[in-house]
């Protein structure tokens, strides 16, 4: 199976501090070293995580992504939605965003 890079950014009601960002990383798929998760940096109110996933195709591998985000906001100690999932390869990208 092809592997795939997903990104993930969820907004916070409010600018994150390390504390709630530790949380959420603590939580979300341990043992899992290719994870990374981090406060963006122009805009502290957004959390971004990316990981590699294996998928048959594209679109799984969004559907993935997404499941991701819904992870991701469900361990928050704070209130999140979800802005923006990113499925990749090398040569192709698919995003889903929730506003157009």
């Amino acid at each position: 199976m092809p592997t795939f890079t997903l990104y993930v950014a969820l907004r916070a009601e409010a600018r994150l501090d390390d504390d709630s960002v530790g949380a959420v990383a603590g939580g979300l798929r341990p043992g899992d070293e290719g994870l990374c998760i981090w406060r963006d940096a122009d805009d502290g109110a957004v959390l971004r995580v990316s990981v590699d996933c294996t998928a048959a195709d594209l679109e799984e591998a969004l559907d993935l992504g997404r499941d991701l985000a819904e992870e991701t906001a469900g361990l928050s100690p704070f209130r999140t939605a979800v802005e923006e999932v990113q499925a990749m390869t090398d040569d192709e990208v698919l995003v889903w965003r929730a506003t157009p």
